[in-house]
């Protein structure tokens, strides 16, 4: 596939629990992290330059002031390539990101027959070693790059009093809002129209529509 060709799929995450740095000697840095995706937490590799990782740094607060002046030291001395420093086992805690939207793509590197592991191999997956949820099938690579984060802004709109809505139906009205909130949140952080929608999971038109109509309600 020509470069030009390859049209990314990005993916919204809002959940990000760090786990290890790996740090080379490229100017990319490879974070072995959590998150929630298909509403499960599930172990990925994510890819970032090192300004992407002064941001998740910063915006990690305190703990990331803490840690960002840890690696400082590490690569103001002699150090190996690949250096994995373990935040976890380190810290005692996670490098937690939970209160911004992380757009991810999977790089076209990324092949879809990836090597695989079954719970017969001597190896086993390091999502494994860390805690995750052991697949007693096969469990392939979750390799995905940065794209931007931001802040988060949470639509809490006023509650509009209409007999006609049923309770029933409130929660689903409501989330569907978000999602064209999140829609108008990309929008301002730079993604083209179809981008915006894909990140907000409103690819499909039908969805678009409902959810900028439930933000019609909300307001």
């Amino acid at each position: 596939m020509d470069a030009q060709e390859y049209s990314p799929h990005y993916v919204q995450i809002n959940e990000l629990y760090i786990d290890t740095v790996v740090i080379d000697e490229t100017e990319f840095i490879t974070l072995w992290c959590f998150t929630v995706l298909d509403d499960e937490y599930k172990f990925v590799y994510l890819g970032c330059d090192f300004t992407q990782f002064n941001q998740i740094l910063i915006a990690a607060g305190d703990k990331g002031n803490e840690i960002a002046l840890h690696i400082a030291n590490i690569l103001n001395q002699p150090y190996e390539a690949p250096t994995l420093i373990p935040i976890k086992e380190q810290f005692d805690e996670y490098l937690e990101l939970t209160n911004h939207d992380i757009i991810v793509y999977e790089p076209l590197a990324v092949e879809d027959d990836l090597e695989e592991y079954d719970e017969e191999d001597d190896d086993l997956p390091i999502e494994q070693l860390f805690g995750g949820k052991q697949n007693k099938t096969k469990q392939k690579y979750l390799i995905y790059q940065l794209d931007k984060l931001y802040p988060s802004k949470i639509f809490e709109p006023e509650k509009i009093v209409k007999e006609d809505l049923a309770e029933c139906f409130e929660d689903d009205s409501l989330e569907l809002a978000q999602l064209y909130y999140d829609y108008l949140n990309a929008l301002e952080n730079g993604y083209a129209e179809m981008e915006a929608r894909q990140v907000a999971g409103l690819d499909k038109e039908l969805f678009f529509r409902m959810a900028r109509n439930a933000a019609e309600l909300w307001k």
